[in-house]
């Protein structure tokens, strides 16, 4: 999960000065404002903000991208962070050295550990894990970085209070101290509450297909904004907005996925003739707009009475969280493949008969909760 805010654009705005630094400084490569020069060809090199529970740093080849983890914007010194950067740097390194044989070798094996040393970096920057309070107890003592900590500390504790005005004013304090401390370039002392925008890969393929044009048009309806992204690996269907609403379009999308081709097999079943992957592309289609028009009807409802203005604030707020995680997004067309319209007219029937209600009903989540509110 890709975490956007003001305060992760602006601790993001400092990684990227640190891993310039190492480049430059420690690696020895030409970097410019999006890309650095290796062997006389341009490389990319994307960074991101996430949220997991198992690493602290991640560096994905398929779309040259390097992640750090979100907490230690808040808790992590400057050189534990430098190392992890480094230990990101090392495996691009070592998946520029290598190729398409990079997915062969060990993570932390022979070969990357060669990159650490050619670069003289220290043993703990190779290990395969990174232990954030221990790695801090190691660094260098900054009696300014430990008093703004053991604060942060407090105020997110507070955060959590059950009273909604103290937890809010907690989390602001947290922000503005952490922006006053570690992040100068950053104005947020006139914002009130900081809007966070998510992002989560929802469903992925080698290539785009039926399936995944289907997830797009339904998941446009949930207050999220679907993303085609192409990598060497093939498609991946993003969704940004806010967190429940991420969280639960991934659960809706693993729910119509098996949908899909239940309804599928049974509908081959009663129809023979239908055959080919044709017929089912354009069934899957006709499944897709049937669900779309009853989602677009039940909207249109619940416009008409008082929690009208309500919707109105969903959507403006998903826009703030689109300009957020995709500045320049624009419309993504679907494929349009020839279609079996005998197919796709008995997908849209079946579609209008899909009660996704019946499974958030089935759950007793504070997230299933929510999205009722929403009127879904």
């Amino acid at each position: 999960m890709l975490i956007y805010s003001k305060t992760t654009q602006s601790f993001l705005s400092k990684i990227k000065k640190r891993a310039h630094f190492l480049m430059t400084q420690e690696m020895g490569l030409e970097v410019r404002r999006t890309r650095f020069v290796w062997r006389g060809f341009l490389y990319p090199l994307h960074f991101v903000i996430f949220e997991d529970p198992k690493k602290l740093g991640y560096f994905n080849a398929d779309s040259y991208q390097i992640g750090l983890h979100k907490k230690l914007m808040y808790l992590a010194k400057d050189e534990v962070i430098d190392n992890i950067l480094r230990h990101e740097l090392a495996h691009f390194y070592t998946f520029l050295l290598y190729g398409k044989q990079f997915s062969s070798l060990l993570p932390h094996g022979p070969e990357f550990k060669g990159v650490c040393r050619q670069f003289h970096w220290a043993e703990n920057v190779s290990l395969a894990y990174s232990n954030l309070e221990e790695d801090n107890l190691k660094a260098q003592t900054d009696p300014d970085f430990e008093r703004v900590k053991e604060r942060i500390q407090k105020l997110l504790a507070l955060s959590s209070s059950d009273n909604p005005h103290e937890a809010e004013n907690a989390t602001i304090k947290a922000n503005k101290l952490l922006v006053e401390y570690n992040l100068k370039d950053t104005d947020l002392q006139n914002t009130e509450s900081e809007e966070e925008a998510v992002v989560m890969t929802v469903a992925q393929a080698k290539k785009l297909n039926s399936s995944l044009n289907a997830f797009y048009d339904i998941l446009s309806r949930f207050y999220v904004q679907p993303v085609f992204n192409r990598n060497t690996s093939g498609v991946k269907l993003d969704v940004v907005g806010s967190r429940l609403n991420v969280e639960m379009a991934k659960d809706l999308c693993d729910y119509l996925e098996k949908e899909f081709e239940k309804l599928w097999q049974r509908t081959r079943r009663e129809n023979p003739n239908l055959k080919g992957l044709r017929a089912k592309n354009s069934y899957i289609k006709g499944v897709s707009r049937g669900f779309c028009a009853k989602l677009d009807y039940e909207k249109g409802q619940m416009k008409a009475t008082s929690a009208g203005k309500d919707l109105v604030l969903l959507e403006k707020r998903l826009i703030r969280q689109i300009d957020m995680a995709f500045p320049r997004l624009s419309r993504q067309a679907s494929s349009s493949a020839a279609l079996n319209q005998d197919a796709m007219t008995l997908g849209h029937s079946d579609g209008q008969n899909l009660d996704w209600k019946k499974r958030i009903n089935s759950k007793e989540s504070s997230k299933s909760k929510t999205l009722k509110l929403l009127g879904f």
